[in-house]
């Protein structure tokens, strides 16, 4: 019966892991950490990082937090994400990307007709111009330091609520077409756009479907984006400072009236700028 007993007890004792057996010990409980966001949000995993990673794309931190964008079209499921912390230690977690409802905007009656049935000179247009854009606002290994902090500016004097129209999904006339990748603000017409955060202009064109357009680059991969402007006051390679204004707001493009529209792209990742408005704290967060 003793012999029984004691084999009993070894088996208990080499089926209970090593790590296990202390934390019991000291009566600990580790979970694992994690996070979970919609697409086209932000996730954030605050103190003292030195680097940040999701799955196999890298960066910078911003004052010491690691910030994760999603993607509007970032496939729901689960994804590792992981911090290098300014004392050398890596930690992993797992970001849960949740699927965001796409609203669906039907605009009936559109009063710019060439934005229907597209001319042939026009889809080349717009073709070669996305090719200028698309480097732009693609992720890369390689970015500025952030000259940012947030939150970031607003990109108008008194900014009314967005329409809520982030990743819209579109039709014009009946005709289905990409997802809207910005918000829309009801701001009138001339009414001064500022620079979201201190930076350099990347470029500011004329292009067919966003009208009068402007890209600064913030560093650490943010890039601002305010389309259909009236006018631009500022060209490529210019610094801008947090509030400078750099154009007006206008109708230029594809639109049905005056208004500001406002995206950004931060390591190549579409998301909501609303969620660069808000305070830090309120950006969910890894636990």
């Amino acid at each position: 019966m003793l012999t029984i007993r004691l084999m009993s007890l070894l088996t208990l004792l080499l089926n209970v892991p090593v790590g296990n057996a202390q934390n019991q010990k000291a009566g600990l409980s580790i979970a694992p950490k994690s996070v979970s966001v919609g697409q086209g949000e932000v996730a954030r995993w605050a103190g003292n990082c030195l680097r940040c990673s999701l799955e196999k794309r890298a960066w910078s931190p911003v004052n010491g937090t690691c910030y994760y964008p999603v993607d509007m079209d970032m496939k729901p499921g689960s994804y590792t994400i992981s911090r290098r912390t300014t004392g050398g230690k890596l930690e992993t977690a797992t970001l849960q990307v949740t699927l965001k409802a796409c609203t669906q905007e039907d605009l009936k009656n559109f009063p710019k007709k060439e934005y229907i049935n597209v001319a042939p000179q026009n889809q080349a247009r717009a073709a070669k111009e996305a090719a200028v854009v698309n480097p732009i606002i693609s992720y890369k290994t390689t970015v500025r330091p952030a000259v940012f902090d947030l939150p970031v500016g607003k990109p108008a004097h008194s900014l009314p609520k967005g329409e809520g129209n982030f990743g819209a999904c579109r039709t014009f006339d009946g005709q289905p077409r990409d997802r809207h990748t910005g918000q829309d603000y009801p701001v009138g017409m001339g009414e001064p756009v500022l620079s979201a955060g201190n930076g350099r202009v990347l470029l500011a064109a004329n292009h067919f479907y966003s009208g009068n357009s402007v890209y600064i680059d913030h560093g650490n991969g943010l890039i601002s984006e305010y389309f259909h402007l009236k006018s631009y006051s500022v060209k490529p390679n210019q610094t801008v400072t947090k509030g400078q204004k750099i154009g007006l707001v206008g109708e230029t493009g594809r639109v049905t009236g005056p208004h500001l529209h406002f995206g950004v792209r931060w390591h190549g990742a579409c998301i909501n700028p609303g969620f660069l408005l808000i305070d830090p704290s309120d950006i969910p967060q890894v636990k």
